[in-house]
Order: C-alpha cells, then structure tokens, then sequence
C-alpha cells in the first residue's frame, strides 16, 4: 500500500463510531461542548499519533504497539500491550458490527422488510455476525483486497458526510436564532466534557491501524508518518463540523418521553446511535436515505480496518510464541494469516452478540487509552535504548510531550467510569486474564522457544555460590580470561563457571545446539587446563540461545555469580554501539559486577599492572581486583592517581586511599600531574601488561557506562585494558530496565 491506500484505511477506521454511532449518546453528556470534546480528543490524538509516527516510520511491522511495547518495556508490559490491542481492535469491531446491523435493520424497515421471530436488537445483532463473516473472507483473500474494499467504501462516505454537512450549513441561513440552540455550551459542565471526551476517544484510534500494516506499506519511514498525520488532518475538522451542525440546525421533535421546548442535545442524545439519521431527516428530502447509505459505508469501513488489525495483532502475538500457534498460521498460496483471522472473527462475533452497545464502546475506549500510553512510555524508552537509529520522524519536546499526553489518557479513561463502571470492570477482568495468561503459557512458551537454555552443563552436586563467571567466546581470549577468573575465584574462595552462549537462529529450536557442540569443547578444553595449573577448579556451561545478549543475562540470572569476566575486541564499527552488540546491553544491564577484558599480548601476562585510582565505587573494586592479582599470580602493582597539573587532589580519593586506617594506608598511592588525566594514564600504561580502570560516575539513563574519558583510554593506552564496573543498585538497576532496555 502506498500513501493514499494507508491514509484512507486509518480515515475509514476513524469516521465510523465516532460520527454515525456515538455522536448522538455524546450529544447527551456533553450538550454543545461536544464540538470541542471532538476538538479537544484531535489535540490528544495527535501527541499519541505522533508517538504512533516514530515508531511506526522506525521499526515498521505487523503487531504496531505490541511489538514496540515488547522491544521496550520489560516483563508483561509487551504481551499486555499485545493483549489489549487485539481486545481493543476485536471489541471495536464488535462495536461497528453493532452500528451496521442498527443501520441495515432501519434500512430494511424503510422497505418494509425485516428479520421475522427477531426483536430490532436482536436483528441487528444478526446482521452484525453476517456482517463480520463477510469482511473475515475479505481479510482472508489478501491485503490489496481489504485495501481495494476500504478505500471504495471510505471514498463513497466521504462524500456523503460533505454532503451532510453542506446541507445542515444551508439549513442554518433559514434556522431562526440557531445561536441559541448552543446556549448553555456547557450544560452538564466539565464532568459532561471530559465524559464525552473518553466515550468518543475509540473515533481516532484509526491512526494506529496505519501502524499495524507497517510491513505492507511502501516505504514505510517516509509513508506511515504521512499517512498518520493526515489521517487526522482529515477527520478532526469533520468531526467539529458535523457536531457543529447538529446542534445548530436540528429541531425538537416532541416525543412521549421529550418535551418540544427541550433543548437539542437532549433530543439527540434520546435518539442515541440512530440521532444522525434523525438530524438528516431535517436537512433535506431523502437525506435519511443518504446517510443510511453513509452510516452503512463508516461502520463497514471502520469494521474492515480493525478486523484487519485485530488479525495482524494476534497474527505477530502467534509468531512470538505469547498465543496458541494456530494464530500464526499462514496460507501457503494467499499469504494471508488465516488462523488469526478466523480466531479474531470468532471473538468479535461473540462479543457482538453478548455485550451492549454503551459498555462495548467504552470498554473499547479504556483499552485504546492504556495502549496509547503505554506507546508513549515506549518512545521515550527507545529514545534512550536506540538513539543512533534513523528514525522518518521524530516527536518533538519529547519526553514532556509522550509524558503529558500519557497522563491525559489515563485521567480520561478513568474518568469513564462514572459513565460505565461494567467497563472498567470487564477492562480489569480482561487485563487480569492476560497476566494469568502471560504467567502460565506465554511467557514459558516463549522462553521455550526462544529464551535460552542450558545444553551441557558440568558441576558439583551443590551449585557453586559466588561463582566467577567467565564468558568464553574467542578462542585467543580463552587463557588470559579464565587466569584472571580463577586469581579471582581463588582469592574469594570459591570455583569459576566458563559459560559459552551458542546462538542458534530463531528459525530453529533449541535442541537443534546439540549439533553445534563440538565448535565449544575446544574452548571448554583450554579453560579446564589454566584451571589445573592455578589449582581453581572450572565448571563448563554451555547454553544455547536465538540472542546471545539475552542468553548470557538469563545465565547470570540463573548462575548467580559474584563476578562476571567478559572479553572485548577493543572496537566496534557501529557508531551506534559503544562497546560491540553484545556487550552493550550486558553492561547496562548485568545483575553482577562486571570486568571487561581487553586482551592485546600474545602471552598471559599479569606480573605488572597499572591501577587508575579515583574515589568512584568502580574504582574500589578495581583496587579489589588487583590485590587478588598481588596474592594468587604474584603480580606487581603499582596504583596511580593522575591530576591535571596545578589542580590539588580531590578531597574524596585523599579520603578513600591515603588516610590510613588501623595504621596502614589502604594502597601506596602514587600521584602524578599531567597536561590530561587521559594523557598521564595513557603514558602510564606503556610500562604494564594490565591497565584496570573503573567505570565512571554514569547518570541515570546513561548509556555511556564508562564515561568518555575512560573509553578513550581504554581505546589508546598500551598495553592490555581491564574495565570493571560494579552492579547498579536496585533502584537504578529497576530504571534501566524499563528506559534502557536493549535488543
């Protein structure tokens, strides 16, 4: 789909519900400020679109939000994002289903005919099933027929609603004092606004059914932006119009429950779903007729988008292993997911038979709200996970703006509940299922799947406690690695673990790593060896993994090391990785402290090793490392604190290094002055083997976790470079998690 095809499926999504459904029951909590409830829900649709436009034009795929919830947040917030979508978009179908058998049945009974033995509800439900069954075989014959269908159906009520509006503007040049009919513009005050507000919200959700479709867009990066973006240029200023008409051209008809002095908006919040028809039963011969015509051509529309997004959601939640793989099934010769699409349909028919409309719409409302938000929260963590990616838009202020745009949609989606409580009641319910769901299939089964898994593993009876863990991966990086694992292990008396992560392609199962074993052994074979010779007794691990990033995280979660030795090349290529693609995100994320080991002599060489010495944490476990070095391989030591010249020491390395405590200072201390602190080390290190660095002080939402003065030395100094950074505390650890979490 190009840009017109992708800006007219998020146009029809949009101007079903919100027009020919939900406008009357609007009309009747807001009165008059239903024109800027409409206004006001375009000015909150757009900060949430432009979050759907970043993400969208950067990692463009079936599943939209849940699958950018599932790459950013952690633990459930992706399958639960995933969850209720699927339930936004099938109960939003329902919803349409419900408006076009209300419209078909009042089509029918102009002719005469009708359902026999069926009440006008239960017809209209009938008619919403045959409805949903027709657009489910639309879906199943391809997306450039759903495409074709939509944009006819959307182009067709375009022009009636134009033409609805057109008719009620000249309706008001003969209207006697319409003003009045806006008088008082706020009748039932704010709390009437704000009602109106969260129960016509699901009217602009269509933007993010342009997302859903991001891997059948031509290119998406400069497409989904546009077609986001001009989805609501469109539809906004049709929504105010048409309201605005409504209440300024429509007259009272008394009714036996509604007096002729009352005002308008009641008169059309009586008539509910149907009050559209009855406001163009005034402006013009025939116009109940045309907008029959038009409310048919918007409630299919919107119906034909979110059964189509309905599918694709549960569609991606089947291939990533969180639902039954019945939803991920694709037909060999249309391509097509017909699974999905079938299980979908099933939902949305039922739903449309068992739910009222009121609590379907609003429902509907709540679950697209936390959705939005938790989007939001997903662009202001990708941010921080992924700056370097090239993105085809950018939400500007952000992250103030994704911040109060969340904000405004959690407080209306709250707010409904003095309109439905039975929503948020069956909204809590839904959201409960999904974690008992996640909790007991999705996330075993993924793991499963994908997650990473110990193939061979050789150790005592009792697991080892405060194990060094070492990660083996280069076979010229096996000895200087586990020597310095086992000096460690052996100054705090304990064993190492040499862990290899095997990758295995997702494709794959995890068993398949079986056939992979023997490119291991030879690195198992010279661990075991250095661990005889320093009398350190090593236990091998192999894991196999579809990520090596994540199967190292989960060995050191379920290891529980003390300690873990990672080896680094020294460079990277990726300007947007700071220490290579695996490391960066075992850095930012181990539970453990952490050594980085950057290897360049030909030899294991550890007999003379140069400390950089500051007051930082990182720094005392470096001075740790070296005195287990001192005691288990004789190595000499010489710690060095570098000022820049003229500068006095800082008070804190004086305080943590040089008072001497119980008589004996904590290291001999040397300070020197140099032009750069960067420059002193790096002299420095041309007389060492080992040059150990601390991290630096990193903030919050840092990604650079040795600072930029360490990383220049650690890329220009001499001699072999061990980098060491102890573990976050668990407030800090919680934070990086949720903004920095990578894949």
């Amino acid at each position: 789909m190009g840009l017109a095809e992708a800006t007219l499926i998020g146009v029809g999504a949009m101007v079903g519900a919100g027009i020919f459904v939900l406008t009357g029951i609007a009309a009747g909590e807001a009165g008059p400020a239903l024109i800027l409830a409409f206004a006001l829900n375009g000015v909150v649709a757009l900060t949430a679109g432009m979050s759907y436009a970043e993400l969208g034009s950067t990692f463009p795929q079936a599943g939209g939000g849940y699958a950018w919830a599932k790459l950013a947040l952690p633990g459930p917030f992706g399958f639960l994002a995933g969850w209720m979508s699927w339930f936004s978009h099938s109960v939003a179908c329902s919803l349409y289903a419900l408006g076009f058998g209300a419209y078909f049945g009042q089509l029918l009974q102009g002719f005469g005919v009708g359902l026999p033995f069926l009440s006008p509800e239960g017809e209209a439900k009938v008619l919403a099933v045959v409805v949903v069954a027709v657009f489910a075989f639309v879906n199943y014959r391809g997306s450039a027929e759903t495409g074709r269908a939509g944009n006819l159906i959307t182009l067709g009520q375009m022009v009636i609603l134009g033409v609805f509006v057109v008719a009620g503007l000249w309706a008001l040049r003969g209207a006697p004092q319409w003003q009045g009919n806006f008088s008082p513009f706020f009748p039932r005050g704010a709390a009437g606004l704000l009602t109106a507000m969260g129960l016509t919200f699901v009217a602009f959700e269509g933007y993010e059914i342009i997302a859903q479709c991001g891997e059948e867009v031509r290119n998406p990066r400069r497409n989904i932006p546009r077609a986001i973006l001009l989805a609501l240029l469109v539809v906004v200023p049709i929504y105010v119009f048409i309201a605005f008409v409504m209440m300024g051209a429509v007259k009272v008809m008394p009714t036996p429950d509604l007096a002729a002095d009352a005002p308008v908006w009641q008169y059309l919040g009586a008539h509910a779903e149907l009050a559209v028809l009855r406001a163009a039963e005034q402006f013009a011969p025939g116009g109940i007729i045309l907008l029959l015509i038009g409310g048919l051509f918007a409630t299919t529309s919107a119906l034909n988008a979110t059964l189509y997004s309905s599918s694709r959601v549960s569609f991606a939640m089947g291939r990533d292993f969180n639902l039954p793989r019945q939803f991920a099934l694709v037909h060999p010769k249309r391509r097509t997911p017909y699974g999905a699409i079938l299980c979908s349909t099933v939902v949305i028919a039922a739903m449309a038979v068992a739910l009222p409309l009121k609590d379907v719409a609003s429902a509907t409302d709540i679950t697209f709200m936390c959705l939005f938000a938790m989007i939001n929260l997903s662009v202001v963590a990708l941010r921080y996970q992924r700056p370097r990616v090239k993105r085809g838009f950018k939400v500007p202020l952000s992250p103030v703006l994704p911040i109060l745009s969340t904000l405004c949609l959690v407080f209306l989606a709250g707010y409904l509940f003095r309109l439905s409580s039975m929503a948020w009641y069956v909204t809590v319910g839904w959201i409960a299922l999904g974690l008992v769901v996640f909790r007991e299939y999705a996330s075993k089964r993924e793991k499963e799947e994908t997650g990473a898994r110990a193939l061979l593993e050789e150790s005592t009876i009792e697991p080892v406690k405060d194990a060094v863990l070492v990660a083996l991966a280069n076979p010229k990086t096996v000895e200087p690695l586990v020597r310095l694992g086992c000096a460690i292990a052996r100054h705090r008396g304990t064993s190492v673990i040499a862990l290899h992560v095997m990758k295995v392609p997702s494709q794959l199962p995890r068993s398949e790593g079986r056939r992979f074993l023997d490119r291991a052994e030879p690195l198992f074979e010279a661990a075991i060896k250095v661990g005889e010779e320093l009398e350190t007794p090593v236990y091998g691990a192999l894991w196999v993994s579809s990520d090596v990033q994540q199967g190292l995280l989960e060995a050191m979660a379920e290891k529980r090391p003390s300690l873990a030795v990672l080896g680094w090349r020294g460079y990277t290529r990726a300007r947007a990785r700071l220490f290579g693609t695996t490391l960066d995100r075992i850095l930012l994320a181990s539970p453990v402290d952490t050594l980085l080991l950057r290897w360049r002599n030909k030899k294991a060489k550890f007999k003379r090793v140069l400390v950089g010495v500051t007051a930082s944490p990182h720094a005392r476990l470096a001075v740790e490392i070296a005195k287990a070095l001192e005691s288990e391989l004789d190595s000499k030591c010489r710690y060095l604190h570098v000022i820049k010249r003229k500068t006095a020491m800082d008070e804190a390395t004086e305080e943590a290094f040089l008072n001497e405590k119980g008589g004996e200072a904590a290291v001999d201390l040397e300070v020197v002055q140099a032009r750069t602190t960067a420059a002193g080390i790096i002299e420095a290190s041309a007389e060492a083997d080992v040059l150990i660095l601390g991290a630096a002080r990193e903030g919050i939402l840092s990604q650079l976790v040795f600072g930029e003065k360490t990383r220049t030395v650690a890329r220009r100094a001499r001699s072999a470079v061990l980098l060491v950074k102890r573990k976050p505390s668990k407030g800090l650890s919680l934070l990086r998690r949720l903004f920095t979490q990578q894949t």
